[in-house]
């Protein structure tokens, strides 16, 4: 019986190919490293109470992937003053973690910290979220959405 640890390998691809494949792949775990913590990041989470280093790494797998673009990329979005998510917002991510304008952090269900990242587009602002593991130095991705701008006449809050 394999262990937790040998039941995935972390995907070798570009980051655009892991993305079409986790959109198709669900009977297995695909997960993709996208980027490792900076210095930066570390003395924000530090300042907030959440305290990582510099072997954490920024991780994407099928499943985030997929809830994303079930629950953010329809036109319904629009409804809610959102933009849809398409596949291309994925590429943003190591962007989007690097060079953050704020982050935020909250508890989940299962009282796992949560890093809310916001970077403001041309068309409005990208809210990315994260999962802290502490057991995989991972800061997992769980979804991704987009915010019109707020002088936007549909932006509901």
């Amino acid at each position: 019986m394999k262990t937790k640890e040998e039941k995935f390998s972390y995907y070798e691809g570009g980051l655009e190919e892991f993305v079409a494949e986790a959109l198709i792949t669900k009977d297995t775990l695909l997960k993709r490293i996208i980027a490792v913590a900076t210095q930066d990041l570390i003395e924000d989470l530090q300042d907030l109470g959440i305290m990582i280093d510099e072997q954490y790494k920024h991780t994407l797998d099928n499943s985030a992937v997929r809830h994303t673009v079930n629950i953010h990329g329809s036109d319904k979005e629009k409804l809610r003053g959102q933009i849809p998510v398409n596949e291309q917002d994925f590429l943003l991510i190591p962007d989007i973690v690097s060079s953050y304008d704020s982050i935020s952090t909250e508890k989940n269900r299962r009282d796992q910290d949560l890093i809310i990242y916001t970077k403001t587009m041309l068309d409005g602002t990208t809210f990315y979220v994260e999962e802290v593991r502490l057991k995989r130095r991972e800061l997992a991705a769980c979804t991704l959405y987009k915010r019109k701008k707020e002088d936007s006449p549909t932006l509901i809050e």
